[in-house]
């Protein structure tokens, strides 16, 4: 009896041990997976901060891990980047960093995940409005950079107008520098944006205010003329502007080859480091009018914008969360001059 009693004890603790095994509901809960997000924004300096940042994240939240996916400085190569990974609905990318006006067309694709539901969570009220397709992350504005030592040498003052631009032939001279005023002058969004502040600045425009297209108005033509005629008859910026971006303007000032620039805020705080060759020596001032205009900047900025498609939408808006904090925009601000979209 003794065997017998040992044989069927044994049967029923491996039958046991089987059920153990083979039901989820019966055995002990595994630990928490880890989850994996990819975020995909800017390159550069852009890209070394934001690492730092997802390092921070990470501590804070040890179960999610972020990888960063560098994309193009170029903001129309950015934007035909993300068509393509979003319009196949890959799931591969989580959070986006969006250029502000792509917006629109992307939450109409259906590739931007609502984000009503997170309305509570963050103090929407505080930041300048937009759709809830995205959450603003920071606000930019055309700005003109001048070498404030050269003008300050030479006893005159930095360019307000179009027509101060011209002057700006003889001081290139004067400094024997190769460049005078530089712009994005390549054929993608920034070139845009330039020729808009040219046309606003002397009070044109593309619609009126009933809606009406007015780009064939002599405000539009005189500012574009001024903008052509600085590379092709007034030697005041060179042909290599033609196929400038914002980088190859920032790395030409930083060098010291150019008397003024056209650039975004973000140019401020490298143009200051101590690598620079301007570091302490420039200035930045409203974009120049015509003479029966007013300085007018492209407003844009980056927002922060979750895959309709992403695996772990909730990781991705508690990442969005971290990123929107006071103090990460703060030092957003400070390291790379990207300005916070909050009006406090």
């Amino acid at each position: 009896m003794t065997d017998l009693t040992d044989l069927f004890f044994t049967r029923i603790m491996l039958y046991i041990c089987w059920l153990a095994l083979a039901l989820p509901g019966c055995s002990p809960a595994p630990p928490e997976a880890g989850i994996s997000l990819v975020m995909a924004g800017g390159s550069g300096p852009e890209e070394a901060f934001a690492r730092e940042q997802l390092q921070e994240f990470h501590r804070l939240h040890p179960n999610i891990r972020v990888a960063y996916q560098a994309s193009p400085s170029s903001a129309s190569d950015r934007h035909t980047l993300y068509v393509t990974w979003l319009s196949s609905h890959s799931p591969d990318i989580d959070i986006l960093n969006l250029d502000v006006i792509w917006v629109p067309e992307f939450a109409a694709a259906g590739w931007l995940l609502p984000l009503d539901a997170a309305a509570d969570e963050l103090p929407l009220n505080d930041f300048i409005p937009v759709a809830l397709y995205a959450f603003p992350w920071f606000a930019d504005v055309g700005l003109l950079y001048y070498r404030k030592d050269l003008y300050t040498a030479a006893g005159a003052a930095p360019p307000r107008t179009f027509a101060d631009l011209l002057q700006v032939r003889g001081l290139k001279k004067q400094f024997s520098l190769p460049y005078g005023f530089l712009f994005q002058g390549q054929t993608y969004e920034g070139l845009v944006c330039v020729a808009l502040e040219f046309m606003w600045s002397n009070g044109g425009g593309i619609f009126d205010q009933a809606g009406r297209l007015i780009l064939d108005q002599s405000p539009n033509r005189e500012a574009l003329n001024t903008l052509v005629n600085l590379i092709y008859r007034d030697a005041v910026s060179p042909l290599a502007v033609a196929t400038f971006q914002e980088e190859d303007c920032r790395h030409a000032f930083a060098q010291g080859y150019a008397l003024l620039m056209r650039n975004w805020p973000y140019a401020f705080p490298l143009l200051n480091q101590p690598a620079s060759r301007v570091h302490g020596k420039f200035g930045v001032l409203p974009l120049v009018h015509g003479p029966d205009g007013k300085p007018a900047s492209c407003f844009g900025g980056g927002c922060l914008g979750v895959n309709a498609f992403s695996r772990h939408p909730g990781a991705a808006l508690k990442l969005a969360r971290f990123l929107l904090s006071r103090n990460n925009l703060k030092r957003r601000a400070q390291v790379l001059g990207m300005l916070p979209p909050i009006r406090s």
